[in-house]
């Protein structure tokens, strides 16, 4: 967890701001996702199965080979396909499984999900836009929402988003679940709290990407906190992991570099002096 920044606090002000004056008198119209929220099944993707191999996810013949080649890699010490090892993004869908906490603040215009983790935040347009003919790709995606009222009474209940655009690679969850090169992944999403618990919030997650057989649909959940303190969380902050020329090695409590694995051959220091220390 971390608290907000001064920096973070300015920007989103200036948000909510931008997202015009109406907000106060329009927000009755909207649930309350107020709180931090933590997810109840960081672990894996799927809460409904085990974890790593237990996933069981729908993969091309290409990609499960790609899978295994990460999982055997990590076992002997090396990075595997996960990012955030060395503090990289996590990107979408990734990020949906919140490692720290959420927050989530609504406008007639944008919704914003900030999370305590790498990729700060996401933006979500709910001022019925048009997806745009060329923008550059993101981590997070270009996410557009539609607020739905079911009851017909005037007040929004559920959030049905559609994300596109993206960067890579990226990854579903730490297992290293991978997602196509061709970054075209589309990701449709429904949030809505708990009909008995409005403490509780899920969101059915459906996955289409060309490294899949077929559309993954999943449902995570989150767990509100009112009141929790401030804390801070710096994925940098002592991190052990260090990575030159696509090796990984380990940063020794001594200070010094180490191996991940056997036989792994040092760095290449050509560009240090040969003399010894004196």
């Amino acid at each position: 967890m971390i608290a907000r920044s001064a920096c973070l606090t300015l920007m989103l002000a200036a948000w909510l701001g931008a997202a015009g004056e109406a907000a106060p008198a329009q927000q009755w119209k909207y649930p309350d996702w107020s709180g931090q929220w933590t997810d109840l099944h960081v672990d894996r993707w799927d809460p409904s199965k085990p974890p790593n191999a237990g996933q069981a996810a729908p993969l091309t013949p290409e990609y499960q080979a790609a899978l295994k080649a990460a999982a055997a890699d990590r076992s002997k010490g090396g990075r595997g396909n996960t990012p955030t090892i060395s503090c990289g993004h996590t990107g979408m869908p990734r990020s949906m499984l919140v490692y720290e906490t959420m927050e989530i603040v609504t406008t007639p215009a944008l919704t914003y999900m900030i999370f305590d983790f790498v990729d700060p935040v996401r933006r979500i347009f709910t001022d019925g836009r048009a997806w745009p003919a060329a923008i550059d790709p993101l981590w997070m995606g270009y996410s557009i929402g539609r607020w739905e009222d079911e009851s017909a009474d005037g007040k929004y209940r559920t959030l049905a988003i559609e994300t596109r655009n993206f960067k890579g690679p990226r990854i579903v969850d730490g297992s290293g679940i991978p997602l196509h090169a061709d970054n075209q992944t589309i990701i449709k999403e429904r949030v809505a709290l708990d009909s008995r618990n409005t403490d509780v919030l899920h969101d059915e997650i459906t996955l289409i990407d060309h490294a899949l057989t077929r559309p993954w649909t999943v449902t995570r959940s989150y767990k509100r906190h009112r009141n929790l303190p401030p804390a801070e969380y710096s994925c940098g902050e002592n991190n052990e992991h260090v990575f030159i020329h696509n090796e990984a090695y380990f940063l020794s409590a001594d200070g010094y570099l180490m191996p991940t694995r056997k036989d792994q051959p040092p760095p290449d220091a050509r560009y240090f002096s040969k003399a010894p220390p004196k």
